[in-house]
């Protein structure tokens, strides 16, 4: 992350995440974000993830949702 993201650069997580990505946002000096302003997070759906992209976003954090959060069902 350090070397992806400079000091005020944002970071898109939608959930679900791993629940230490956005602290590791922060430590590297970016700004992480999982929602809008009402505190709904960001699911995966590309309209969502487009308009929450602004001048300032250099970096997209996917997550497999059956890895870490439940999410999902893993496969086998």
């Amino acid at each position: 992350m350090s070397v992806l993201i400079q000091q005020g650069d944002e970071v898109i997580i939608p959930a679900p995440y791993w629940v230490s990505f956005p602290d590791i946002v922060k430590y590297a000096g970016g700004t992480p974000y999982s929602g809008d302003e009402a505190g709904r997070r960001l699911q995966r759906e590309g309209a969502a993830i487009e308009k929450a992209i602004t001048p300032k976003t250099r970096l997209l954090i996917l997550n497999s949702p059956s890895n870490p959060t439940g999410g999902g069902r893993a496969a086998g």
